[in-house]
């Protein structure tokens, strides 16, 4: 386990429910310390996704959080990508935890 930098994002409209013009817009949470990205062992995997893919992580943040795709260390602030899917959320006491697909090709199995 280690600790990088992660980006919540998360699509938002910018302007009120009423109008006929809304526009979404993606919003940036930026996350440090208490970002743990782990990689996923294949058991786990099959688990959580019922297959085994080449790279599957799971995010965990300190608190409750939304968002509808992660960014990690490598992404660009500017056209937000790569970003990635998020698969599976799972909520604990005090922390959330993203499952994400980094690469999705499939690996052993079907």
């Amino acid at each position: 386990m280690k600790i990088e930098r992660a980006y919540l994002l998360a699509n938002k409209t910018s302007t009120s429910a009423g109008s006929l013009n809304r526009k979404a817009e993606p919003t940036l949470l930026e996350i440090i310390v208490d970002a743990r990205v782990n990689q996923m062992g294949a058991q786990r995997q099959m688990t959580v996704f019922g297959k085994v893919y080449a790279d599957a992580r799971i995010v965990r943040v300190m608190g409750e959080h939304a968002a509808d795709s992660i960014g990690l260390s490598g992404m660009s602030l500017k056209t937000f990508a790569p970003s990635y899917a998020i698969t599976k959320v799972a909520y604990h006491q005090y922390r959330t935890d993203f499952y994400i697909i980094v690469d999705k090709k499939q690996v052993g199995g079907d």
